[in-house]
């Protein structure tokens, strides 16, 4: 298929948005801020700051989505959620177990969470569900949204899976799992993924450099030959 540089965007943008760590935070986010030392209603305080954060980054995302454009922003939020996990990753390798005597570190661990919560909410929550409507032609727009939705899913259930034995087995190697992935990310979105920002459907084949689909090539030519048979039936109307 000729769109299949649409394709490949619409799922690689909802399998990072899962691999770079959202729903692992979302769901076992008490156990993560119990491995910051935090006691057991801080845990639950804090988890509900930050889902909060990431609905007012969301927010602010309608406005900024079309002000910096697509690109930029997944650039900006995969630079900041790799720095996010990576200072973390140190943080937690070097004062786990030992948070009582490292109060201060314990808080900046949790911060940067809610940091990656913001950065995330900001970019990689709403661009990967607003671009799979916007890149594929009306013909195959539900086919195309809905293998982006499969690879959410599908990736949200391997996260899901997978969060609970890492965060047993590696500990502080679970940020840098999901660091190294926010690293693949904003590589990806360099090299494959273009500004769609301000384009309208008809110039989606120009930003991909695609041919029409057989379906819109025959739609178009369809409608190109009615209009110039009425144009030539309308003189003879007029003669008579």
């Amino acid at each position: 298929m000729p769109i299949y540089k649409r394709t490949q965007v619409a799922v690689g943008l909802m399998f990072f948005q899962q691999f770079v760590g959202i729903n692992a935070l979302i769901y076992y986010s008490p156990t993560l801020f119990e491995t910051m030392g935090l006691d057991y209603e801080m845990q639950l305080t804090m988890s509900g700051v930050m889902n909060i954060c990431q609905v007012v980054a969301c927010v602010w995302s309608l406005w900024g989505m079309d002000r910096f454009g697509r690109r930029k922003l997944l650039l900006g939020g995969a630079v900041c959620m790799f720095l996010a996990h990576f200072i973390i990753s140190i943080l937690v390798g070097k004062y786990n177990g030992k948070w009582t005597e490292h109060t201060a570190a314990g808080w900046a661990s949790a911060a940067l969470i809610l940091f990656f919560m913001l950065s995330f909410g900001a970019t990689w929550g709403p661009i990967p569900w607003a671009m799979p409507a916007e890149i594929f032609p009306s013909s195959l727009r539900a086919k195309g949204c809905a293998f982006g939705t499969m690879s959410n899913w599908g990736n949200n259930f391997i996260i899901g899976l997978i969060t609970p034995p890492m965060l047993q087995n590696i500990g502080f190697g679970t940020y840098v799992f999901f660091c190294c992935f926010s690293a693949l990310s904003g590589i990806w979105v360099y090299f494959l993924v273009p500004e769609t920002a301000g384009r309208t459907l008809e110039q989606m084949d120009a930003v991909f450099k695609d041919k029409f689909t057989v379906e819109e090539a025959e739609s178009r030519a369809a409608i190109l030959s009615r209009l110039v048979e009425q144009s030539m039936e309308r003189p003879a109307t007029q003669q008579t």
